[in-house]
């Protein structure tokens, strides 16, 4: 924490006595992440009591006596947080907790502190507004109010082990600590050796799949999650008794703990012992998980700046690199999220391609939206497990992967990540979904990520491209993996579109006109113009490819000329028109489509 003291006029005396049965702002800061807050003016000192944590509603705040108040939508540096602190002042705040903004502290803003005694804080902006009143709450829990008669008062906040061995003391017997889905976060030692049930949870840590099924199967899970009493189920065989409670933070469930009998069974005052180390726990729960999802946050942060070109030394630091780790970008997505949403233009227009599917083609088949999301998450995973690691962003329905690169031989770092995308397509497969990975262009430095970047969507959009028009039944199979080098022809092409695009609208006139008369009639004349630019005007071949006759295809042709003032004999025309297409994503020719012009 940093604090800063500036010129005021004289304010309320300084609170040097915590009150009884209530923390202080001092001890409530204590418990939160290094950074997360930045202590700016504390006119009466950091002890002042604190009674609660709320929000900061202009309409309805009224009465906030010694609450510690966020307010989201009000920055340092902005004219109306002077407002929001003297208004906060007015219903009893304790604090006001605002974003830290770009033209740093308004000092109107420190005035107002001082002269209304009220103390300021500002967030830093890899916390989430959520993530800090959770992590503010578990704190108030934690350092408020006389500790229970066997409270482990020597537990530093969030500190699972030595909670489970405190809890280990207070309960008499082994302690596992678990998360809602059964992994295990921390665990105490035992004197007598574990029973191999145990062991094998820690081993793996969670508990075995055998033994859930077993559990939800009894209504043991069922009892376990819907009540706040201790659950008992008796020794099993080699499997000695066990006894278990739910630790909620309101209606919310945290985890569980589990205490089982250690070379003796557990003493009778072992269910009481366990329900006070459920409340005991909670915050500790709340605490270990908030700062996980907050150092998560604060590498997805950084991710994105790197990869976006914001990014800065810190930014690499906080993703363990150096500003001289040579870098690549790869970006995932499914074949089934192509089939779901068709083309995007470069102008946002969304296309869709019609058209029956290639017979036992798997290209043209979609999946369904939770098995793209479970594959996504699959290739997260994988790229984290990988070493070395790499550090992925979701963003929409793709999956883009900093990956930091060994500092040697080209060949290497292109086997490193060449290693890497064989292994995220092998993920994907096994959530039952057909990958598309494509890999950007090495770079020297986290700096230059977004060169990488940007060269991985392009490829992407190339692969993309492939598996839509892998159900025509003259297309080649579509690629799984690719870098610039297995694509080059296909992605001059594109950044030919893309460089046309920048200088004249690329959907525009005949083809702009053509395209809204088939979204608009059902009619499939955009792919009979594809088709037929793709087969350099041959009336029989492009026939052939639609599947219709050719006086059919000469009838829409002329509907082209006479309609929309296509002259195909021009070529001038022809380059636009493919131009034009191509930026729809609708040339190469679509998939065939059987539908009348």
């Amino acid at each position: 924490m940093s604090s800063s003291s500036p010129a005021h006029r004289p304010a309320a005396p300084e609170v040097t006595e915590q009150h009884q049965g209530h923390p202080t702002l001092a001890s409530l800061l204590a418990t939160t992440p290094g950074e997360a807050l930045d202590l700016l003016a504390a006119p009466r000192g950091s002890h002042v009591p604190v009674h609660g944590v709320g929000v900061f509603d202009a309409g309805e705040t009224f009465a906030a006596h010694g609450q510690v108040l966020l307010a989201p939508g009000t920055d340092d540096s902005s004219d109306t947080a002077p407002l929001v602190l003297r208004s906060a002042a007015r219903a009893g705040a304790a604090a006001v907790v605002v974003r830290r903004g770009p033209g740093g502290t308004d000092p109107r803003l420190l005035e107002v502190a001082a002269e209304t005694g009220t103390a300021l804080l500002t967030r830093a902006p890899w916390v989430e507004w959520t993530e800090l009143i959770g992590t503010l709450r578990a704190g108030l829990a934690h350092a408020g109010g006389p500790p229970a008669r066997e409270y482990p008062t020597d537990v530093p906040l969030g500190d699972l082990p030595a909670l489970a061995r405190a809890l280990s003391a207070l309960v008499g017997g082994a302690i596992t600590i678990e998360d809602p889905d059964s992994r295990v976060l921390a665990f105490s030692p035992t004197e007598h050796g574990s029973d191999p049930l145990r062991r094998q949870t820690i081993l793996g840590q969670q508990v075995p799949r055998w033994r859930l099924a077993e559990l939800t199967a009894s209504g043991f899970l069922r009892t376990l999650w819907s009540t706040d009493e201790v659950v008992h189920r008796p020794a099993e065989g080699q499997f000695s008794e066990r006894l278990a409670v739910a630790v909620r933070a309101g209606d919310e469930v945290l985890g569980s703990i589990w205490a089982a009998a250690d070379g003796s069974p557990l003493r009778d005052a072992a269910r009481q012992a366990l329900r006070e180390a459920a409340r005991t726990a909670a915050p500790h729960l709340q605490r270990h998980r908030q700062r996980t999802q907050q150092g998560a946050a604060h590498r997805r942060r950084a991710v994105r700046d790197l990869l976006e070109g914001t990014g800065d030394a810190d930014s690499a630091a906080a993703l363990g690199l150096t500003p001289e780790t040579p870098c690549v970008v790869l970006s995932v997505t499914t074949q089934g999220a192509v089939a779901a949403k068709g083309a995007v233009t470069p102008q946002g227009a969304v296309t869709t391609r019609g058209g029956p599917p290639r017979t036992g083609s798997a290209a043209a088949e979609p999946q369904l939206p939770d098995a793209h999301d479970r594959a996504l998450r699959l290739a997260s995973l994988q790229a984290t497990a990988h070493q070395p690691p790499g550090h992925p962003l979701r963003d929409a329905d793709r999956l883009d992967i900093l990956l930091p690169l060994p500092d040697g031989e080209p060949a290497e770092a292109d086997a490193t990540a060449r290693r890497l995308a064989l292994r995220l397509a092998a993920a994907v497969h096994e959530a039952g979904a057909l990958p598309l990975v494509a890999l950007g262009t090495p770079q020297p430095t986290p700096a230059k990520a977004p060169r990488s970047r940007t060269s991985a969507h392009l490829v992407l959009q190339v692969l993309r491209d492939r598996a839509a028009r892998a159900a025509h039944e003259s297309a080649p199979e579509p690629l799984e993996v690719a870098a610039e080098t297995d694509v080059r022809a296909a992605l001059d092409a594109l950044r030919a579109v893309h460089t046309v695009a920048g200088l004249t609208p690329p959907v525009d006139g005949p083809v702009r006109e053509l395209l809204a008369h088939d979204a608009q009639h059902g009619t499939a004349l955009a792919p009979t113009l594809a088709a037929y630019l793709s087969r350099f005007g041959d009336v029989p071949g492009t026939a052939r490819e639609l599947g219709v006759h050719p006086n059919t295809l000469r009838y829409r042709l002329r509907r082209l000329r006479d309609r929309f003032g296509l002259d195909l004999d021009d070529p001038d025309v022809r380059l636009l028109a493919e131009l034009a297409l191509r930026a729809a994503g609708r040339h190469p020719a679509a998939p065939r489509d059987d539908r009348s012009g």
